[in-house]
């Protein structure tokens, strides 16, 4: 057992896949005041390509006050850049799928308030982007940052949807074009999923600057939401 006043924690791990071969690793941060074997809202959080998950939690996670578990998953794929989230068709389709179910015996694994919330930036909203479209029901919510969605990485099938999709994009991304946020959100709108799409006067790192405070502010209204169900 933790001391309830240690405010983060975080251990190195891996899930593997029996029925896909697909491996993820991640570690598990706290924030709030918790004890790290409660029943806590899962916050899953998917960083840009070639990035790691320590930077990425440092640069865009290390302000939430709410009692929550944070899972960072490091991208599944190996580039000369680093390790990246899938960019064609076929792999969306292996790993796709694969990581909902990653995602889901997360779930199982750690006492879970209700449904977890994503969060991915860039290679990783991309990922959040398809979670919305092919598994939206797995998520409460869905916060995609600069990321892309198109009909070609769908490919066929797909849900109908609950879940709630908050993206933000820069109008000066130079990276992934902000044209490419706005496709992304009328696919999923075309696919009756409830998607409010916020853009912002920066470039691709500038939701970093310019839009922390407010996606961290929403953030943790959704994560108050899910702290309800513990009563």
């Amino acid at each position: 057992m933790f001391n309830r006043n240690i405010q983060r924690w975080f251990n190195d791990s891996v899930i593997s896949l029996s029925s896909s071969g697909v491996t993820f690793s991640y570690i598990v941060r706290y924030s709030g005041n918790v004890d790290t074997e409660e029943c806590l809202p899962m916050l899953v959080a998917l960083h840009g390509d070639g990035d790691t998950v320590d930077s990425f939690y440092e640069t865009a996670l290390n302000e939430f006050k709410i009692r929550a578990r944070i899972i960072l998953f490091q991208g599944p794929i190996l580039h000369e850049c680093g390790r990246v989230w899938p960019y064609s068709a076929a792999q969306y389709t292996e790993y796709g799928k694969a990581f909902c179910e990653a995602v889901e015996q997360l779930v199982i694994k750690y006492a879970t308030v209700n449904k977890p919330i994503l969060f991915g930036f860039s290679g990783g909203g991309a990922m959040a982007y398809y979670q919305a479209a092919k598994y939206g029901d797995s998520y409460s919510y869905i916060f995609p940052i600069s990321g892309l969605l198109t009909n070609e990485q769908l490919g066929g099938g797909g849900i109908k949807s609950n879940t709630q999709v908050f993206a933000y994009h820069g109008k000066s991304d130079q990276v992934v074009p902000f044209s490419a946020g706005k496709k992304a959100e009328k696919i999923l709108k075309k696919k009756n999923i409830q998607v409010n799409f916020t853009g912002f006067e920066s470039g691709h790192l500038g939701v970093f600057s310019d839009m922390k405070s407010e996606i961290t502010r929403t953030v943790e209204e959704k994560l108050e939401n899910l702290l309800k169900y513990e009563k």
